[in-house]
């Protein structure tokens, strides 16, 4: 690997309105989109839900339920459509890309905080009079369309990724439009969460699955009514949104709370390295000493990520199991011997100077923005060659209408 070193400078380029208008109809997403694994019966030999223990006379004492047919919490009161039933993993999959508040859970100052944070995002969704069942059934209906979509590929034997070759399915201007105005304390739009999304990367990602799954397991071990179990169950779904963000490539080593501000003009530039990440996949090992290539996002359904979705689910598992346990033993996991960790990508590895893949951005020394390395050559995915002296600007406008962006991306 070689760096140029030149003195980095700040963004200061002007921008052309081709990309400020690219910029302006497409918000910094780097949205997940897990609804498939809860939804889509996939190929065969391939996990396509998570079960969840119960216990009590509605499942049968000790069964084991696919997550999909369980819907655990219900949002608003009354008949028809003032309620609405959310499963595992529809919960799992709204969870911080649509749920979320104002305050990221990753920046809380201490456990406590963090926890706090949580428990709001968490709230945004299902303990949401002002704004709920409206809001989620909405969302819920307009995203069907890419769920169906999806199982349209896999019906015909084709990798889902290749929906996208146009762009997004969804629109997400639509989806924009669709959550605003909400009126839960701090409960911002699509867009406003989307710029503030570093919960979803890296170490964040962690500290967010963390704070979420022990407060879900402190939570299961509190009660031994089946009551307080569900309720545990939502909290880890929403928690697990941010462990399956760990087998997504583009979450791995974006330096996404780096690339941040200056109008969502530097946020854009996280979301082409996100992308790029995600669509050409990263070599990772575990801690089991597992070694697999994980790809993200727009692929998690398809072939080349089969072994990545299959340890994502094995994670999830993993996951709700210890909430069931803390329940039924009315026992709390030590953090650092949650199983999930033992199942994710290292940091390490996906940091690696090995990857096939250069990053398009690399954290400095200081680990700051003031550092940040961009690849020399953006077209050229395989030279670890980088410098400081680039601009914001300057790269999208190389970037914006860039076909080498465009699905499938090629090495």
């Amino acid at each position: 690997m070689s760096t140029e070193n030149k003195e980095h400078q700040n963004p200061s380029d002007n921008l052309t309105k081709d990309v400020l208008k690219e910029i302006s109809h497409t918000p910094t997403i780097c949205r997940n989109t897990w609804f498939a694994p809860f939804q889509v019966n996939q190929v065969e030999g391939r996990p396509s839900s998570v079960t969840l223990g119960a216990e009590g006379n509605q499942p049968p004492p000790g069964v084991e339920i696919q997550a999909s047919n369980l819907p655990i919490t219900t949002l608003g009161s009354g008949p028809g459509d003032n309620t609405l039933s959310l499963t595992y993993g529809q919960i799992s999959s709204l969870a911080g890309d649509f749920y979320g508040t104002s305050d990221p859970i990753s920046d809380g100052s201490n456990d406590e905080e963090r926890r706090r944070r949580f428990m709001s995002a968490l709230n945004t969704l299902i303990n949401n009079p002002q704004d709920q069942p409206k809001d989620a059934r909405n969302l819920l209906e307009y995203l069907q369309k890419e769920i169906d979509a999806v199982k349209n590929a896999v019906a015909k034997g084709l990798d889902p990724s290749t929906v996208y070759k146009g762009g997004e399915v969804v629109d997400n201007g639509w989806l924009q439009y669709l959550t605003l105005g909400r009126k839960y304390p701090k409960f911002i739009s699509y867009a406003g969460l989307a710029v503030i999304n570093w919960d979803h990367f890296g170490d964040d990602a962690r500290v967010v699955y963390k704070t979420g799954h022990l407060a879900a397991i402190k939570h299961a071990a509190s009660s031994t009514s089946k009551d307080a179990l569900f309720q545990a169950y939502s909290m880890n779904a929403f928690a697990d949104h941010f462990l399956q963000d760990l087998f997504s490539a583009g979450h791995l080593r974006t330096p996404r709370r780096q690339l941040h501000g200056h109008f969502t003009v530097t946020d854009k530039c996280a979301q082409y390295m996100h992308d790029e990440d995600c669509a050409l996949g990263l070599q990772v090992t575990n801690e089991d000493n597992h070694s697999w290539t994980v790809y993200g996002d727009r692929r998690l359904l398809d072939k080349v990520n089969n072994e990545n979705l299959i340890k994502c689910l094995d994670a999830v598992q993993t996951s709700a199991q210890e909430v069931y346990q803390a329940w039924k033993n009315q026992t709390v996991l030590n953090p650092d011997d949650f199983g999930a960790w033992r199942k994710v990508p290292t940091k390490a590895s996906a940091l690696s100077t090995k990857q096939p893949l250069a990053p398009l951005f690399l954290l400095g020394p200081s680990g700051t923005f003031a550092d940040l390395q961009r690849r020399d050559d953006l077209n050229d995915r395989r030279t670890w060659k980088y410098i400081t002296n680039w601009t914001v600007a300057g790269t999208l406008i190389k970037l914006t209408g860039n076909k080498r962006w465009k699905y499938p991306m090629q090495m």
